[in-house]
């Protein structure tokens, strides 16, 4: 089996699948409300924050790994949270953030494997540098949202 098929189905593990940590992000997101989410521990983000970072670390992943411009007009700033904290609009973040998973299993999956540890052009690291990071960046994020909701949803 190909790295970038064992690094893609990692990736969908922890979102939904059976990851080694045993706990996934859609199962803790599924059972989170819109008030739920925009609940905070001192000064600490919000698990709603934390949805919108992931976002927007995916969408600048799978950019640089198709050789574009990171950030791009019209993108939402990194850990944003809308004025609008509605039961609708706090399912569309749950829907861009299964896009964006989407989005990086299938950037991850069609990546020339013979470019994986080259560096990606505009950077200074490889692929595989960024794909272990995403993978890496959303184990520590669940961790915090576990935590939050252990102690700001009850």
């Amino acid at each position: 089996m190909s790295t970038l098929i064992v690094l893609s189905e990692s990736l969908q593990h922890i979102y939904h699948g059976q990851p080694w940590l045993d706990v996934t992000l859609l199962e803790h997101l599924q059972e989170t409300d819109a008030e739920q989410a925009t609940r905070r521990i001192g000064e600490s983000h919000c698990i709603w924050e934390l949805v919108n970072h992931l976002i927007y670390w995916h969408q600048n992943v799978t950019r640089k790994l198709k050789g574009e411009k990171p950030e791009q007009e019209g993108d939402l700033p990194d850990f944003y949270l809308p004025e609008n904290h509605g039961e609708n609009n706090w399912q569309a973040t749950l829907h861009r953030l299964e896009h964006s998973i989407t989005q990086m299993v299938e950037t991850i999956r069609n990546f020339p494997e013979e470019k994986l540890f080259t560096p990606v052009p505009e950077t200074q690291h490889n692929a595989y540098y960024y794909i272990v990071g995403v993978l890496q960046h959303i184990a520590y994020h669940l961790g915090q949202i576990v935590l939050l909701r252990k102690y700001v949803v009850q």
